[in-house]
């Protein structure tokens, strides 16, 4: 799996780096990528950081499209108080403009730059049910609180971790894009290799002849994806002392 894995990551890497994404998401997403990969990002991010207005990506989406540039380059050591400052702004009494998906991804940014926000994580578990119970929505949901403090929620986690892996269907979720969300989010509920093995290598299967995923965003969700996985891995083989007892 481990090797697979590297190839995999390879070719795609190789695919993306001749694209040209034009989108605030796109950008976002391949920096994201890149850096995880530990590739070359810096004109991206050059980029990325002179689309920005007065401390926010002014998109169709706003918080959303910020809220994946900030996580973007939190992740690759590029805080942008500025952009922190303007997303808390933007947040009402608990949650940002009465929508799980905003709110979601507002807390992912205020949590890779390590900040807590009790009152919207709250809102999203208080709030959460059929209407919110879809595959993507809920990985959002898991990811979100994982990252903002995994253990307060931690039953609520499990519990919602446990839908998504029963509401899989020949090891995916249908769509790849949706697929990589709700592995990501299993990955970090801290779901056992074992049950996130099968949709890996359904991931892979996924992969074109010229490396891609179909598209941009499909592209950079695997690679992330991959990595985040290939990481676990690494931490599994550690605390084993080297032994690959996972399926390689």
């Amino acid at each position: 799996m481990v090797t697979a894995i590297g190839m995999a990551a390879s070719r795609g890497m190789g695919w993306l780096k001749e694209q040209q994404p034009e989108t605030i998401k796109d950008i976002s997403r391949c920096v994201q990528a890149l850096t995880l990969w530990n590739e070359p990002a810096s004109f991206l991010i050059e980029k990325l950081l002179s689309l920005k207005k007065d401390g926010y990506w002014e998109t169709q989406t706003p918080i959303t499209d910020t809220a994946r540039a900030c996580i973007a380059l939190c992740k690759c050591g590029k805080v942008q108080p500025e952009t922190i400052s303007w997303i808390q702004e933007q947040q009402g009494d608990d949650n940002w403009n009465n929508s799980e998906i905003d709110t979601a991804y507002a807390l992912m940014a205020l949590g890779e730059c390590r900040i807590k926000n009790e009152k919207g994580c709250d809102w999203l578990v208080s709030n959460y049910g059929r209407k919110w119970e879809h595959p993507g929505t809920t990985s959002l949901i898991i990811t979100a609180l994982s990252i903002q403090d995994k253990e307060k929620y931690r039953d609520f986690i499990k519990d919602r971790a446990i839908w998504l892996l029963s509401k899989r269907e020949d090891s995916g979720w249908i769509y790849i894009a949706t697929s990589n969300l709700v592995i990501q989010a299993l990955i970090l509920a801290g779901v056992e290799d074992g049950d996130i093995a099968p949709s890996i290598k359904w991931l892979l299967g996924k992969q074109q002849e010229n490396g891609s995923w179909k598209d941009i965003i499909s592209t950079t969700l695997s690679l992330i994806t991959l990595k985040m996985h290939l990481d676990k891995l690494n931490s599994i083989s550690k605390k084993l002392g080297g032994r690959k007892d996972y399926h390689d």
